[in-house]
């Protein structure tokens, strides 16, 4: 256990205890496609936000519970982090925990983007633990303005309180002896308290226990008096009407009564699949970008049903908090998408509504009200809330276990004793401790850009949106993990000159069997661990060159960075082919490359880096068909798409501009990115999609055709998964390109269709798809399931999943699935892999670097 407060406790203004008793699990890992377990409660420890008040009523109790949490943690293999400040109350610190309790504080002593936290928290069906002071409800605590949270109040049953009898002892009677909240505690049990009163008893609850009212003197009897009841609306809900006096804290019964409570609140182990299962089960939904909309950007939502709408259906917008009507609109015609389902689709545009609020989306149709998830609109909202989650997740992925660092520390070189230090980087995936500059080397089309993408992407954020990480407070540690990043890629560097692909724990638990290695199909490894251009070399010179610009201290110096990255780039252009697969490159030698000079170019001015630049924007520009999408081969045969980097080829052309001042240069590399931009958006186009999936197109069966998701018959042999990291990439070129070659006077600075397709994609991430589920754990209302890996890692807060791939037994990617549980096979949707996430931190700082 390990036990921490602040000594300093008055005034308590900011208490943070960790509780904790951890049960140590070994995890253990097979080889399932991406070599990933997935595993349904990582760890049986429950994590519990304990707020408590700061009124002088309250306080004697609060400050007396504090040593009882830390009993009852040490007891039960709790996790309880206690405070009195609301400043923590964020989505993103609420997310780490499964229960909230609410100590004696009242709703109105919260902000109202505190209030939603909590209710978002609730909603996502995780435990909320009212005590005391938590019921404060009714009309003598009306807002002012007249906005009161009326959905806190139905939460608590509608029981408004009214004044309470002086402190006195009286008795609880058990009424539910079956209910796991209360069958240890004895039939009745006494208690000192104020009993508070009600103007009602609660309605539509399950109530556990009363209060006896012959036991003291009631300032207003209400005859049946409830004191503990459930809400059964919610998912897990409890409300605790006695707790006033200190003694509470030391009374068995009630100790006990809490303790169960917790377990009680956090016990929903299979909740997002029976919410995904009676989401399928439903004759129709509402589905909504979960986390929200910025105030000034595109809105839509989509109406899923079993039936097509009537050409006038109307939807209606209320406040999800006050539960007041705020506007009405129409929904656009039923579609349905050939191949998927036989669902039908229909859109739901609601851009017009700016302001900034908390609200959800109502459809009335055949006498029903279907409702979507609550949902924010903010300014600047998903830019600000997001960002600092994904930097939380790349804390948590950081590869510094004991057990990796000791191991890492001297790791072998695959097929010889020879040791090298590669401590430091990113762990793969929530199934995977591996690190790599890229994955997949021997499909020579299919290699993703992992740890030098990542880096690459945090600095590109850093660099463009400096005033919203300032205002989050997150630019100094988005800062540090930018350096952190850049130094795993310079201990990668080999003397030689060339930069270490992969080390790979082998899937097992002692970090001694971790090696460097070349990794082919079914975890079989060679001492072909040279990166080449498309192998990680590409993007890892670019990082390095890209960091080597910025005068933070850290532990190279900017010299240090740019000497190794143009010693790796000489070293790259006399011996790339050699090191890639095939020897013979391709178009992801083009844009890797491109990338690479780019950035020497931009650091150094020097004319052997911008002959090299112009020389692959030329190979690139002579990619493009005549259709609009690239040729990854020079024989122009194989079409080139990507399950995660279908982007880059633009990205780099982008980055290329930012340099590039010869006119005819840059026309002939922005007649390319209009020409991709317009094939994107036609590809799109051309069939029934409502959600604007970006559709692309591909080689299968020796014939080329449009599709939207990749055919599962590849190079690889089995490799496929999700597209997160490929919509993600997609949606930063619509918007960074768009704003080259379709600039418009608007908040997005690009035009208008460009814009709602880049949004639709970030929706499509964020819950609005046919599954309803939100990619981003730990945010939202629906999430994928928790994947172990081993060395405390796994799925982390704040990162994106693989995502909805074609129908798992079609070869041509037709189709459309989501699995949550496949024999071990899960990771095809549900694991976390960092490209996802450092994609969707581009098209974040897209939506906000104009």
């Amino acid at each position: 256990m390990v036990f921490r407060i602040d000594q300093t406790l008055m005034p308590m203004k900011n208490i943070n205890l960790k509780l904790s008793h951890l049960l140590c699990i070994a995890s253990l890992f097979f080889f399932t496609g991406s070599l990933a377990q997935n595993a349904k409660n990582p760890a049986k420890k429950i994590k519990v936000f304990v707020i408590g008040s700061m009124d002088k009523y309250h306080t004697p109790m609060v400050k007396k519970s504090i040593p009882m949490f830390e009993k009852m943690a040490s007891d039960n293999n709790f996790e309880i982090h206690f405070t009195r400040d609301t400043s923590e109350l964020t989505p993103l610190i609420l997310s780490k925990y499964q229960v909230f309790v609410q100590l004696s504080i009242a709703y109105f002593d919260f902000s109202r983007s505190q209030q939603f936290a909590i209710q978002q928290f609730i909603n996502s069906g995780r435990g909320w633990i009212g005590i005391h002071g938590a019921g404060l409800t009714g009309k003598q605590f009306a807002a002012k303005d007249g906005r009161d949270w009326k959905w806190y109040w139905h939460l608590l049953g509608d029981a408004y309180y009214t004044p309470h009898p002086p402190l006195q002892d009286g008795v609880v009677k058990v009424e539910n002896r079956e209910h796991p909240v209360t069958k240890n505690l004895p039939a009745n049990f006494s208690l000192r308290d104020e009993w508070y009163e009600f103007e009602n008893a609660p309605s539509k609850v399950n109530v556990l226990a009363v209060a006896d009212e012959s036991t003291y003197k009631p300032k207003k009897p209400m005859g049946y008096h409830p004191v503990i009841w459930t809400n059964p609306a919610y998912n897990r809900v409890l409300y605790i009407s006695v707790g006033h006096d200190s003694t509470s804290c030391v009374n068995e019964s009630y100790k006990t009564l809490l303790r169960d409570a917790i377990k009680w609140a956090a016990g929903d182990e299979v909740r997002e699949e029976k919410q995904k299962d009676a989401f399928l089960q439903s004759e129709a939904s509402v589905l909504v970008n979960q986390i929200g909309y910025n105030t000034d950007l595109p809105k839509t939502a989509i109406f899923k049903s079993k039936f097509p709408l009537g050409h006038r259906a109307n939807f209606k917008i209320i406040d999800a908090m006050t539960l007041d009507s705020v506007t009405v609109g129409k929904l656009q015609s039923s579609t349905q998408v050939n191949d998927w389902n036989d669902y039908w689709y229909s859109r739901i545009d609601f851009s017009f509504l700016t302001k900034p609020g908390h609200y959800r989306i109502q459809v009335l149709t055949n006498n029903k009200i279907y409702e979507s998830f609550d949902f924010e609109i903010g300014n600047q909202l998903l830019t600000k809330r997001l960002v600092p989650a994904i930097t939380n997740f790349f804390e948590g992925q950081k590869a510094n276990s004991k057990e990796e660092l000791s191991g890492d520390a001297h790791v072998k070189l695959f097929g010889s004793e020879k040791t090298v230090d590669l401590r430091g980087g990113w762990c793969d995936a929530s199934g995977d401790v591996s690190k790599y500059f890229s994955h997949l080397a021997y499909t020579n089309f299919m290699n993703p850009q992992q740890t030098p993408l990542v880096d690459w992407s945090m600095i590109q954020t850093v660099e463009s949106i400096p005033a919203i990480l300032d205002d989050t407070k997150i630019k100094d540690s988005l800062t540090s993990k930018a350096f952190y990043g850049a130094d795993y890629i310079m201990k990668s560097l080999s003397p030689e000159g060339y930069f270490y692909m992969t080390l790979f724990s082998y899937f097992k638990k002692d970090p001694k069997e971790r090696r460097v290695v070349g990794l082919l199909a079914d975890s079989k490894t060679t001492a072909d661990y040279q990166c080449g251009y498309r192998e990680g070399g590409g993007m890892g010179v670019a990082a390095l060159a890209r960091i080597s610009q910025w005068k933070q201290k850290s532990k190279y110096t900017p010299e240090q960075y740019l000497q190794a990255a143009e010693r790796a780039f000489d070293h790259l252009q006399k011996n790339s082919v050699k090191y890639i697969d095939d020897h013979k490159e391709n178009i992801l030698d083009d844009y890797t490359a491109l990338m690479a000079s780019t950035e020497l170019w931009i650091a150094t001015k020097k004319s052997i880096y911008q002959d090299e630049s112009r020389a692959r924007a030329q190979k690139l520009e002579g990619r493009m068909s005549d259709e609009g999408f690239f040729w990854s081969n020079d024989e122009k045969t194989r079409p080139f798409w990507h399950a995660s980097d279908a982007g880059l080829p633009l990205l780099s052309l982008i980055r290329y501009l930012d340099i590039e001042t010869d006119i005819a240069q840059r026309e002939k590399a922005l007649a390319v990115i209009k020409k991709y931009i317009d094939y994107q958006l036609k590809v799109s186009k051309e069939v029934s999609n409502p959600f604007q999936y970006p559709r692309q197109t591909f080689k299968v069966n020796n014939k080329i055709q449009n599709g939207f998701f990749i055919p599962h018959e590849n190079e690889s042999g089995w490799w496929w998964q999700g597209e997160n990291a490929r919509m993600g990439s997609i949606a930063t070129i619509m918007l960074k390109g768009g704003r080259l070659v379709y600039p418009e006077k608007n908040a997005l600075g690009v035009r208008a269709d460009i814009a709602d397709y880049a949004c639709s994609i970030i929706n499509w991430e964020l819950g609005n798809n046919p599954y309803q589920i939100c990619m981003m754990y730990g945010f939202g209302q629906i999430n994928v399931p928790y994947m172990a890996s081993m060395y405390g890692h796994g799925s982390g807060i704040g990162g994106i999943s693989n995502g909805i791939t074609g129908g798992k037994n079609n070869p041509d990617g037709t189709g459309i699935e989501f699995k949550y549980e496949d024999n071990g096979n899960e990771w095809r949707w549900s694991e976390q892999w960092i490209p996802h996430t450092a994609w969707f931190l581009q098209a974040l700082t897209a939506l906000e670097s104009k």
